[in-house]
């Protein structure tokens, strides 16, 4: 027994130190994870063995034998597990993706958003289950590599130091629109009714300011900069029908922790005449209102059935520079979940059917990104739903009417996890098994 203690103490001692580092890699992806199981199992069948000859009084008759097919075990161990580790370090990730869903949440503040709204939030809304799986071949899994393109909005800072700093970047600068007579109802803009009244404010200048295509202006009140960007994202995800406004980044002019300043961008570059854009993506919007209509529809349910093949017939995933806007998925035939989701949220609200647009994590935490879905009330429930990814040949319903527990690998992020909880059960099928 000392024997086979001593050998196999030397292998496992080769063997621990090889994988050591390995351990890590395993944490990460499933595939090496897979082989480091198998080389367990062969380690295991191998000490089994070995005791057992030991205890027959076998292995003294051929120690030779024995010795040479340690050392080969020994290597072939070892060898399995630089092949699984070279595998890993040779699987490269998109710079997008390096950056993981924790660490885009971690970077955002709820600041701006009412309390109530926060305290009252129900953890967990969604399926935190981001493993990779390579076993399973079904849809989930072999979509998710390509079809996740949210691009966050990203802030511009330029921190003013002095006071003539700020005289000179305001100068001749106006708030512009305040909007303060708009109104926006919760059943309808559910971001906007999360804000702080101060943030309502922020919110319905900025909406009233991209209407009348102004870039450049002051904030209405005092804010930080954690309340204007949640305050600019629920613009961002209330209003699809805002096309023309880049949601890729804004810059900002800061002074002693507060924005005094703001400047968007619009896309005037890739539209070329904005209004003549805003017109023909009107003319879109009312061709397909009117052959919708054609449909006779029953139910709520009917009309978004018929929205979601539309798009997901129509529409090719890919992308350009108009992908983050509605505009992509309305007037043109190429875009991203962006695109997707906005459309989708668009068309059922102008059909009279409360629908948000929905952002957090798609996938698992390697092959996952930025994603966006939408969140649709029909009765009194909620139920979530993916367009994108259901724009598959044939169109399919994977990811149609579900509730937030079943709704496979998709995290809500962002104000998007103060949306109503997604629990609905009356239409939580594809349409061929409500008919």
């Amino acid at each position: 027994m000392k024997k086979l203690l001593g050998k196999l103490l030397g292998l496992i001692l080769a063997i621990v130190i090889a994988a050591c580092g390995f351990i890590v890699l395993c944490g990460i992806n499933s595939d090496v994870a897979k082989g480091a199981s198998e080389v367990s199992k062969g380690l295991g069948n191998y000490i089994r063995s070995q005791a057992a000859a030991e205890a027959t009084g076998e292995s003294s008759t051929a120690n030779t034998s024995t010795d040479n097919s340690d050392g080969n075990m020994m290597a072939d161990a070892i060898g399995d597990l630089a092949d699984a580790a070279s595998y890993v370090s040779s699987f490269t990730v998109s710079e997008v993706q390096e950056k993981e869903f924790a660490e885009y949440e971690g970077d955002w503040s709820s600041s701006g958003i009412d309390k109530d709204v926060v305290k009252e939030a129900v953890e967990p809304l969604v399926n935190q289950d981001l493993s990779e799986d390579p076993t399973d071949d079904t849809t989930y899994y072999n979509i998710t590599d390509d079809m996740s393109g949210l691009v966050q909005t990203q802030k511009n800072v330029i921190n003013l130091e002095t006071s003539d700093d700020v005289q000179k970047a305001i100068s001749d600068i106006s708030m512009g629109s305040t909007g303060s007579d708009y109104t926006f109802s919760a059943n309808y803009y559910p971001y906007y009714n999360m804000l702080t009244d101060k943030c309502k404010q922020l919110y319905k200048q900025i909406y009233a300011n991209t209407l009348s295509e102004r870039t450049t202006f002051l904030p209405v009140t005092k804010a930080t900069s954690d309340e204007w960007n949640n305050a600019l994202m629920s613009v961002i995800f209330d209003h699809p029908e805002l096309f023309w406004l880049n949601t890729r980044m804004y810059t900002e002019y800061d002074y002693k922790g507060s924005v005094v300043k703001v400047q968007l961008y619009f896309y005037k570059d890739e539209l070329g005449d904005i209004k003549a854009a805003r017109d023909t993506f009107d003319l879109m919007i009312d061709s397909f209102l009117a052959q919708a209509n054609e449909q006779k529809f029953k139910t709520d349910y009917d009309k978004e059935v018929y929205v979601h093949d539309q798009l997901a017939e129509r529409l090719t995933y890919k992308e350009n520079p108009l992908d983050q806007s509605a505009y992509s998925a309305i007037v043109g035939n190429e875009t991203v979940c962006a695109g997707y989701s906005k459309a989708f949220q668009l068309l059922m609200q102008k059909m009279d059917v409360p629908t948000y647009l929905s952002v957090g994590w798609g996938g698992g935490l390697i092959s996952g990104d930025m994603h966006a879905w939408d969140i649709i009330k029909l009765g009194n429930d909620y139920y979530n739903l993916d367009v994108t990814w259901d724009d598959q040949d044939p169109v399919n319903y994977n990811y149609f009417n579900q509730t937030d527990s079943d709704f496979h690998r998709h995290i809500r992020m962002f104000n998007s996890q103060y949306l109503p909880a997604c629990n609905g059960k009356k239409y939580a099928k594809s349409p061929t098994s409500n008919q």
